[in-house]
């Protein structure tokens, strides 16, 4: 018996609701208030020889971000659902101040049916990032290697390889400079907050 794919994406997505997560639209929003950040990162994702596929994915990325604040003197943790662009830069704007992390991302790979998914657990410091089933997440991380500045947290570009063995292997990087993927091209890309300001250089969030 064949699976509907259109049925497993809205199931997924049900039960992502119902866990709490929450998708971000694609508009970018101001500040608030001086208690708000915006979260801003970039990724790259090859697979190499898996599943016969040697492969680069950075457009239209479903990222998972999970997020620790306070909120009416409790510690509040949750995770948060964002879409890269088509060079796989993505944002998280207007969310409470606190420490946000990349622990995994979501997309489509080969046939209509087939997403790949994966995730890190975020426990310590030698939690790798793991191919997994489905998208059951952490519901709290203690890991956050990137604390706000200000009003901007950046979570750097990140650069995975996904290898024939399902192995996840990352690196993070300031900015891709001449980065050699998989496929033997080369990634040239800014860094995150240059990428940024660039694109919307009159918001408040990069002045």
């Amino acid at each position: 018996m064949k699976k509907n794919p259109i049925i497993f994406v809205n199931i997924f997505y049900l039960l992502l609701s119902i866990s709490g997560c929450s998708f971000m639209g694609s508009g970018l929003q101001e500040p608030k208030d001086e208690k708000s950040v915006i979260v801003i990162g970039g990724l790259a994702i090859d697979l190499f020889e898996y599943r016969n596929s040697t492969q680069t994915y950075r457009a239209y990325v479903e990222v998972i971000v999970a997020g620790r604040y306070q909120q009416e003197g409790k510690t509040i943790h949750k995770n948060f659902w964002v879409t890269t662009d088509d060079r796989g830069y993505y944002f998280l704007a207007g969310v409470p101040k606190g420490d946000y992390a990349l622990i995994g991302f979501r997309f489509q790979t080969v046939g209509p049916s087939y997403f790949l998914t994966v995730v890190n657990q975020m426990n310590s410091e030698n939690d790798k990032f793991e191919v997994v089933p489905t998208a059951k997440l952490p519901d709290q991380i203690s890991v956050f290697k990137f604390p706000a500045r200000g009003t901007i947290v950046n979570l750097r570009q990140n650069y995975f390889i996904i290898d024939r063995g399902q192995e996840v292997h990352q690196k993070t990087y300031f900015r891709f400079d001449n980065l050699r993927l998989a496929t033997g091209k080369t990634l040239l890309e800014p860094d995150v907050v240059s990428y940024f300001k660039n694109r919307y250089p009159e918001s408040s969030w990069f002045q």
